[in-house]
């Protein structure tokens, strides 16, 4: 008798379905965004072995400004202005040599961060949440609210690889909140704007065997698992619609707040919410590994307190671990290969906050002006800090000495 192999596999996410909805009812479709497309200069500086020439731009007034990476002076600033305010955060390449900007009005910009120039430009679309590098380096991933859907994109010339519509299983658009990566495991992650659910969007070619919606009856059914196509989607309901999300560089944890204004711990691996927070607002890289397990250390809703979480005691469940008082908090960044937190204050002092010890372990002289926005550069070597009510000014500071060197 002949065994009979029986192989279900439902797969929701048909690409070239989702691709034609989205052209249809998009007002800013491929032609659209393939004809809003321009190439500047790509040449490369000839000393091409330094892979991080200039430092992290550092983004003011709607204009990109380069870092020398020795002097640490401003070199460069683009003649251009960017249109609308900056989505998410500057993505960069693996080495280093490249960093793609997002604006809030659809445009992303690669510049190249060994000549300081932009490279290209394109729209892909009219109002865009942010955007996202697979952990291969492979796709660039923006995440639009108008149109609602998901523009994949080859980072090396920004050109469109796909595009699928960001709807529910009754055909129901929803913008997006936020896209991020969370590595070759998960995929990217989308947080859709209407729906309380979390996607997480395979980039892997083929994808891993039993990734995205529905079941697999036998795991022995591999030619149907090669011939799916790129960006199978994985649905998550979490019964919360989410408004803001990070994700620690391990790929593991995702903190998030949800509609209802409370801060939630998502076990990206389990798939189920470990924790839960009294707070309305987290940081990106406020979330890292100890010698036992994980923490997180959020600002509390009244910005005078920060709140630490881990999972110690119970790897699969978080809870509080310590309160300690700040004074108002206006700025807060933690370098990621860095013990401290940094707090700036509208009256411009500074505290440093130890990540392990909870406890205040300096407190700098007091800047001139209130300090507006704290950040590291990639190799968390300096902290700058963005100061001053109507004259911004740049501050940059030492991370290892803690010390004004510019």
């Amino acid at each position: 008798m002949k065994q009979l192999l029986f192989c279900v596999l439902f797969v929701f996410n048909s690409i070239s379905i989702y691709a034609a909805q989205s052209l249809e009812i998009s007002n800013w479709d491929l032609d659209a965004i393939n004809a809003s497309r321009i190439v500047y200069s790509t040449k490369s500086n000839e000393d091409g072995g330094k892979n991080h020439y200039y430092l992290s731009p550092v983004m003011t007034n709607q204009h990109v400004t380069f870092l020398d990476y020795m002097t640490l002076k401003p070199l460069k600033t683009q003649s251009e202005q960017m249109v609308g305010e900056f989505a998410g955060v500057p993505v960069y390449d693996p080495d280093d040599r490249y960093v793609f900007i997002t604006t809030k009005d659809g445009w992303i910009r690669k510049y190249n961060l060994q000549t300081g120039n932009l490279e290209i430009k394109v729209r892909v679309g009219l109002k865009t949440a942010n955007s996202a590098l697979s952990g291969n380096a492979r796709f660039l991933l923006v995440g639009n609210q108008q149109p609602a859907d998901l523009v994949f994109l080859n980072p090396d010339d920004l050109s469109v690889v796909q595009i699928i519509a960001v709807q529910n299983r009754k055909g129901i658009l929803s913008p997006v909140t936020a896209v991020r990566n969370a590595g070759e495991q998960h995929g990217f992650i989308i947080v859709p704007k209407n729906f309380p659910q979390i996607w997480k969007v395979s980039y892997l070619d083929p994808p891993p065997i039993g990734f995205g919606d529905g079941w697999n009856h036998d795991y022995r059914c591999l030619k149907d698992h090669m011939d799916k196509p790129l960006f199978p989607i994985k649905r998550l309901r979490i019964e919360q619609i989410l408004t803001d999300l990070y994700i620690d560089e391990k790929n593991i944890y995702l903190t998030g707040i949800n509609s209802s204004g409370e801060g939630i711990i998502f076990d990206l691996d389990l798939s189920r919410i470990v924790g839960q927070m009294d707070v309305s607002s987290i940081a990106p890289d406020m979330i890292w590994q100890t010698d036992d397990a994980s923490e997180l250390a959020v600002l509390n809703n009244d910005k005078t307190s920060l709140s630490f979480y881990n999972n110690i005691s119970h790897l699969g469940k978080w809870k509080k671990a310590a309160d300690i008082d700040v004074g108002h908090v206006s700025a807060i960044a933690a370098c990621p290969k860095s013990e401290m937190i940094w707090l700036g204050s509208e009256a411009g002092k500074v505290q440093l906050i130890n990540k392990y010890s909870h406890a205040v372990e300096k407190i700098l002289p007091l800047a001139q002006g209130r300090i507006n926005r704290i950040s590291c550069t990639r190799d968390s070597k300096y902290v700058l800090m963005e100061m001053g009510d109507d004259k911004k000014s740049l501050v940059v500071y030492d991370n290892l000495k803690q010390k004004v060197i510019r």
